[in-house]
């Protein structure tokens, strides 16, 4: 199971320039990349009030919130992919990983409006055997229920999966449906040493990952 954003694909350059084009039409100052970056893994939601309000547990009124989340969309639907980027060795561990059947999965709290369109434009959409994005359940990670779905549609069990992401959100998700965690070196840490987070392994690159299940099998 794969995180996207911060895990496969850098996508925070258009995140931030589609949330500054919505501030400064509402009136609101702007946030630098950095910023942006730190405020990322919990989904769009929690993106937009966390701009809004400048604070990172923020909450905006209902009306602007709701004002704000229509035209970030709106925005962010025309900026998928025009400065994101693919992170080194990607293509070549979910190459790898499908050359040795493995069953994949992309789980992101991403909205299900923006994710097949950012797949597609990086090829990526071949590789997943199955979608979860952030709008299809009822919870988002780092809910447990959002990795046992997968695990219900792979018909395997905690000890046959792993998780792989960039944030708390992830590692959280995975200890507590017991799956085994990488955590990505890069990536959107929300300000959090990626040591502290506490996955099981840490890597560098994606293409890791089948190193390792390779070793274990």
């Amino acid at each position: 199971m794969f995180d996207l954003d911060g895990t496969l694909v850098d996508s925070a350059p258009d995140i931030a320039i589609s949330m500054n084009e919505m501030l400064q039409q509402l009136g609101y100052p702007t946030h630098d990349l950095a910023q942006v970056r730190n405020w990322m893994g919990n989904g769009a939601g929690k993106l937009i009030k966390r701009a809004l309000t400048g604070k990172m547990d923020g909450e905006p009124p209902k009306d602007l919130f709701k004002k704000a989340h229509q035209k970030f969309f709106d925005l962010y639907e025309q900026n998928i992919h025009a400065e994101s980027t693919l992170y080194q060795g990607v293509l070549e561990g979910l190459e790898a990983l499908r050359e040795q059947s493995y069953f994949i999965a992309c789980v992101t709290n991403k909205p299900r409006r923006f994710t097949p369109p950012l797949l597609k434009a990086f090829n990526l959409n071949q590789y997943f055997n199955y979608l979860i994005c952030g709008d299809d359940l009822a919870v988002k990670k780092p809910d447990p229920q959002v990795l046992q779905n997968v695990l219900s549609e792979a018909n395997v069990g905690p000890m046959q999966a792993v998780m792989v992401g960039d944030s708390a959100s992830d590692i959280k998700a995975a200890r507590s449906a017991n799956i085994k965690s990488f955590c990505v070196r890069y990536g959107y840490h929300q300000g959090v040493g990626v040591d502290a987070l506490g996955a099981d392994y840490i890597i560098d690159s994606i293409e890791e990952v089948p190193q390792y299940l390779s070793n274990t099998d």
